[in-house]
């Protein structure tokens, strides 16, 4: 498969990961549109969000939550879906971007694979 996503999912492309479980990835953007851009993903390869069974739906969603709580932006993040190349997705595997401009967060990553 050639998803760029699904190869960071493998370890096997670079990325900086945030966050990973046996069903969601939570990686760097490469190309931040914001202080913090995180891409956040599951791990089964889908495009659109109607794809997404809806146990995985729930689950992105928790690590959203997960995500904000660590950060401490319960007030100060917007979450965009780009649902399509006429919406603007690039990737054809489904995410979440992950966005916040808060001042004086520092994002630790768990893993970084070069």
């Amino acid at each position: 498969m050639s998803c760029i996503f699904c190869k960071i999912i493998e370890h096997k492309a670079p990325a900086k990961i945030f966050y990973e479980d046996a069903n969601i990835i939570v990686f760097a953007d490469i190309y931040p549109r914001a202080k913090i851009h995180l891409l956040v993903t599951p791990k089964f390869h889908c495009s659109r969000i109607m794809d997404l069974p809806d146990n995985l739906t729930l689950k992105v969603f928790e690590t959203v939550r997960k995500i904000t709580k660590e950060l401490k932006l319960h007030d100060n993040f917007k979450l965009v879906l780009h649902n399509g190349a006429l919406a603007g997705q690039i990737v054809e595997h489904l995410h979440f971007h992950y966005l916040s401009n808060q001042p004086n967060v520092n994002v630790k990553y768990k893993t970084v694979i070069t």
